[in-house]
């Protein structure tokens, strides 16, 4: 069960990240958001690429939840609950990735030439 609430708060985090990143309010930092050295080259970098990656992140979050709620809720046997979790691990994964492409692009427009 450790392993459905880990899910389940990283879900819950990388979800409000997005709504944060998206509301214009994550401040760089080296702790969260999508630190890339495109991204935290300069303040207008942070703000751009994460503003290109918010809906992407916010999605990232939603898989994770949903599979912890429906864990939960349900209380499949082991190898069902394993593939629940590895179907939401990937979920994450894949929109995290595609949020960090985005990121990228999007902070490396504002680079003066």
């Amino acid at each position: 069960m450790s392993r459905v609430v880990t899910l389940g708060c990283a879900g819950v985090i990388v979800f409000g990240l997005g709504r944060l990143a998206a509301a214009g309010r994550l401040p760089r930092n080296f702790v969260a958001g999508v630190r890339l050295p495109s991204t935290l080259h300069s303040d207008e970098a942070w703000l751009a690429g994460h503003r290109a990656a918010a809906s992407a992140l916010t999605l990232s979050g939603l898989g994770p939840i949903a599979v912890a709620v429906l864990v939960g809720a349900r209380k499949p046997n082991d190898d069902t609950q394993g593939l629940l979790l590895s179907l939401g691990r990937g979920w994450l994964l894949g929109w995290l990735g595609l949020a960090t492409i985005q990121a990228r692009r999007a902070a490396r427009s504002t680079y003066v030439a």
